[in-house]
């Protein structure tokens, strides 16, 4: 069953995170610590008597918190317990350690060609192992990180949690490679704080110059460290400007230019058009996602700044590149209509609405961006935020950037309607969101 020691101390470790995720999720007293240790008509151990204990609870705790107990047996009696195929397959690890090599030199590079030829190869090494304990959180470690460099694919909520837990039976580097995923998953996607901070934490146990420098420069620069963030990230850059690396380098000068932007904004444009031309120059649906978000968050930018002008050259080329909505096409609208671009104006006309995730708050500022739009009359458009954008920034989503986007609105709509305290309903909340509007 087990190759070595640290084996048997990352299984016990493994045991107790299922077993208590059994019990916390279903209530069910099989895995409580006083039934988990009984032996049963279907899970008998040796010649105990089924409902007698098979180890003391004592034992269970030792075994649980990575000790090392002599007989293996113990082991898989649990494993079982908990509904797992158990066996042993020799050679596998030595595998998933010339592969966590190849793939975290094949990530630093952004090669995606070799990143494929590692995929296909995970699914050799563990073609009918990957339903087994211990290697299933191996093989979908390794699947996270090759689906996210190669399809721009997250996990799912069930995998990414889990992952977060059980990711320590990975070769080093490759805990690496799946915390930064992880990262991006939490901070970006769900917009979990905590998580993210306890991630970042975990993050600094490997040097922040290689594949780490990239999403801890984000987590300081949220907790507003703007030094050290500059730091990190210029470490990273002179990391990966030897390895030639044109994603990694897109992304940190990216965020060079954010913590720049922030400060006295010397050169911001200049790193600003690096990012741009470094994820122009890189291949796969990942660095052309980055991309696309780039082009919205520079001109974002830009357009916080009050130069509508430059935002708005930004903001063409994220147009020319997306049809579907997002929040963004609110921002781009009203800078559309500031500068009155027609053409513009007429591109936005064929965004559509195809929400999966979040629907029925999207759904109510796509209408609010259709009826803009379409030069709804200034007396529905007010009505429209002071209720159903209201609402729904009230309970569903809180958002100061927005707060501040329909205040503007309304401040602009009271010019004809003359209801100028219509803006001081939207201003008595405070957002519990991270809301840069930017995104990695």
């Amino acid at each position: 069953m087990f190759a070595n020691n640290k084996m048997r101390e990352n299984s016990g470790r493994l045991i107790k995170i299922y077993r208590e995720r059994m019990h916390q999720g279903s209530k069910d007293k099989r895995f409580s610590c006083n039934e988990f240790i009984l032996a049963t008509k279907d899970h008998p151990f040796y010649e105990i008597i089924e409902g007698e204990p098979v180890c003391s609870r004592a034992t269970l705790n030792r075994l649980e918190r990575g000790q090392i107990i002599k007989d293996d047996e113990l082991y898989v009696f649990f494993i079982e317990k908990l509904g797992f195929k158990v066996d042993d397959f020799p050679g596998v690890m030595t595998n998933v350690e010339r592969l966590s090599d190849e793939l975290f030199k094949a990530v630093e590079l952004y090669d995606l060609p070799k990143i494929k030829t590692i995929d296909d190869e995970l699914d050799q090494v563990f073609k009918d192992k990957k339903e087994y304990f211990y290697y299933i959180d191996i093989y979908d470690s390794f699947k996270v990180i090759t689906k996210y460099y190669l399809v721009a694919d997250y996990p799912t909520n069930e995998v990414a949690d889990r992952l977060l837990l059980t990711c320590f039976v990975l070769p080093k580097n490759m805990i690496e490679l799946v915390l930064n995923v992880l990262f991006d998953y939490y901070y970006f996607k769900c917009i979990n704080v905590n998580v993210s901070e306890a991630i970042y934490n975990a993050l600094n146990q490997f040097e922040l110059t290689s594949i780490s420098c990239l999403y801890s420069a984000f987590w300081l620069m949220y907790k507003e460290k703007w030094i050290t963030a500059l730091t990190v990230i210029d470490n990273g850059i002179n990391y990966f400007q030897k390895l030639n690396s044109n994603y990694q380098l897109g992304i940190l000068y990216f965020s060079k230019a954010l913590a720049l932007h922030t400060g006295n904004k010397e050169n911001v444009k200049y790193f600003f058009d690096k990012s741009i031309q470094c994820l122009e120059n890189s291949s796969g649906i990942l660095a052309e996602k980055k991309l696309v978000k780039n082009y919205f968050n520079i001109g974002f930018h830009y357009y916080f700044d009050k130069e509508y002008e430059q935002a708005m050259f930004y903001f063409r080329k994220f147009i020319n590149r997306t049809n579907t909505f997002t929040i963004h096409d609110l921002y781009i609208l009203r800078c559309a209509k500031k500068l009155n671009d027609l053409e513009s104006l007429e591109k936005l006309k064929a965004i559509t609405f195809q929400s999966i995730e979040n629907e029925e708050i999207n759904k109510v500022f796509y209408n609010y961006f259709i009826m803009r739009l379409g030069n709804e009359a200034e007396k529905n458009l007010e009505n429209y935020i002071t209720h159903d954008i209201h609402k729904i920034m009230a309970t569903k989503y809180r958002s100061d950037n927005l707060i501040k986007y329909f205040e503007e609105e309304l401040n602009d709509l009271a010019k004809v309607t003359k209801c100028y305290k219509a803006a001081i309903k939207l201003n008595n909340f405070t957002s519990h969101k991270i809301d840069w509007n930017v995104e990695v």
